[in-house]
């Protein structure tokens, strides 16, 4: 809501100036936007089957990118809605109320995820288990001979 609190000016009324204020806001922006990925990669990595963590980090940034982006979309549409121009800002703190609930409402949705506890594990035993899928792998591994690509360096 600091946003709300900038259009407002609410922030001179207690006696903050503008640029300490959005110095404040770009920092606490930062640091709730770094904390907010912890959870998301926590559960992520209890779900991802072993030897697939690079393409699940991937998707998980291309989800973030692609919310980005539609959030972009809605924001100019929001935008041309309530006519906010360069010139007209009237209803500009409307748009920034609408924006910080709609950030909050993945709250009502935490219910979805499932309790337990947070040291177990969330795949099951048979994609957990890398051992076993593993092992038989390792042996056949053991018995391929390597061969050198290059023979010789020196060409003298």
């Amino acid at each position: 809501m600091l946003d709300l609190v900038l259009v407002l000016r609410l922030n001179l009324k207690i006696g903050i100036p503008d640029y300490f204020f959005m110095v404040m806001d770009a920092s606490v922006t930062q640091l709730v936007g770094r904390l907010k990925w912890m959870p998301l990669l926590v559960l992520s990595s209890k779900l991802c089957p072993p030897g697939i963590e690079g393409t699940f980090f991937a998707l998980l940034m291309s989800i973030d990118n692609t919310g980005l982006l539609t959030s972009t979309w809605f924001g100019g549409l929001l935008l041309h809605v309530f006519k906010i121009t360069r010139t007209k800002f009237h209803n500009l703190w409307l748009a920034i109320l609408i924006r910080n609930i709609l950030r909050i409402t993945p709250l009502f949705i935490l219910f979805l995820i499932p309790r337990s506890d947070p040291n177990s594990s969330i795949l099951p035993d048979e994609m957990s288990d890398s051992k076993e899928t593993t092992g038989a792998s390792a042996t056949q591994n053991e018995n391929i001979e390597l061969v050198a690509l290059v023979h010789n360096m020196d060409t003298r």
